[in-house]
């Protein structure tokens, strides 16, 4: 009998784990739209009551698969329950998308995208279209500001796992040397070898230079798992890229600059925001994030729920160190108050004033 009761208590904690979807089903039309001579298709999934307004989802790095491939589902399947309409659409390359996927698409690119497809689909005519949200991960911490700057009428946003306007490469390193158990002395000598490393590659520096300050950083098989090796040619190249003026680098760090006015577009905001945040983030600093957001809110109007979540990696899993190379199965749920957390925030906002709502 206890051992029936133990099972019994573990597949409830596994359910729990789980946001508690309905059987309900939805519409769902597909749309296209153009930017930049391609052809982009997307989806938009729709509550069967009249939708309380539009998110458009804005996602980080990486390749998509939603039209064909069911990407994100869950969370697409949440936020059609919460009764908005749901818009995505597969990235250049991608699904039914034109052209050849692009890792290094700029800011200001994918801002524009975004403002294409929100302009393609005005014509549908969807129910409370003006009520347009976002829900962003990542890298789309940079781009909803962006829309912000080029395109009037946003009027709620969630940010997931969001970014300060510095590339994100040196904390990276820094937590995933922590989520593999390194002694600190080990991350603090590799660390201050990475720092030697960027100094030289962003300020100038030769490759007997190089070769002497990161020798213990080059071997590294974390930081260098395919054994690459500096040449002077590539050395130069790398450092004629950085001393071209084509970007910005921050003084005190050395780090790239990704988006040189966030703050003051942040805090030029005045919509409600949320911004949920993993404290296993090994992929952007959620605590500098978490800073950034709070300095924003307080110097302007943004009205602003910040929401720190335990045990949560950069994908909202439930994680145990959250690091890179941490292997979770597939079946992994979201951190515990995730889903949570999105509905009693998209349930605060103001309501539309409706006889259907």
């Amino acid at each position: 009998m206890e051992t029936i009761l133990k099972k019994l208590a573990i597949l409830l904690l596994i359910l729990w784990s789980f946001p508690c979807f309905s059987a309900t089903t939805y519409d769902q039309q597909t749309f296209n739209f153009s930017y930049q001579n391609l052809k982009y298709t997307g989806e938009i999934m729709s509550p069967l009551q009249t939708a309380k307004g539009v998110i458009v989802i804005i996602p980080g790095h990486g390749t998509t698969d939603f039209v064909e491939g069911g990407q994100w589902l869950e969370l697409r399947t949440f936020l059609v329950q919460q009764r908005y309409h749901v818009v995505y659409w597969d990235k250049a390359g991608n699904g039914l998308s034109e052209g050849q996927y692009d890792h290094n698409q700029s800011i200001l690119s994918s801002a524009e995208e975004a403002i294409a497809a929100i302009t393609a689909i005005q014509p549908l005519n969807l129910d409370n279209a003006d009520n347009l949200g976002f829900w962003s991960i990542s890298r789309g911490g940079w781009i909803v500001p962006k829309i912000s700057e080029l395109y009037d009428g946003m009027k709620f946003w969630l940010s997931i796992s969001g970014t300060t306007e510095l590339d994100n490469a040196r904390y990276m390193l820094q937590a995933n040397l922590k989520a593999e158990q390194r002694s600190n002395k080990e991350i603090d000598m590799l660390m201050s070898e990475w720092d030697a490393y960027q100094r030289i590659l962003v300020r100038g520096g030769t490759l007997e230079e190089f070769n002497a300050k990161t020798a213990n950083l080059m071997a590294d098989p974390y930081f260098n798992d395919n054994n690459f090796q500096m040449t002077e040619d590539i050395l130069q190249n790398i450092q004629a890229f950085f001393q071209s003026g084509e970007i910005t680098l921050d003084e005190a760090t050395n780090l790239v600059v990704m988006y040189p006015s966030l703050e003051s577009t942040l805090t030029s905001l005045s919509i409600p925001v949320i911004t949920i945040l993993g404290r296993l983030d090994t992929q952007v600093d959620w605590q500098a994030t978490g800073n950034l957001y709070s300095k924003a809110s307080k110097n302007g109007s943004m009205q602003l729920t910040l929401m720190y979540l335990d045990n949560c990696n950069h994908v909202m899993q439930k994680s145990v160190t959250g690091g890179i190379n941490e292997e979770l199965p597939p079946d992994t749920p979201a951190c515990d108050g995730y889903y949570k957390a999105m509905t009693r925030w998209l349930n605060s906002l103001e309501p539309i004033n409706n006889e259907n709502a």
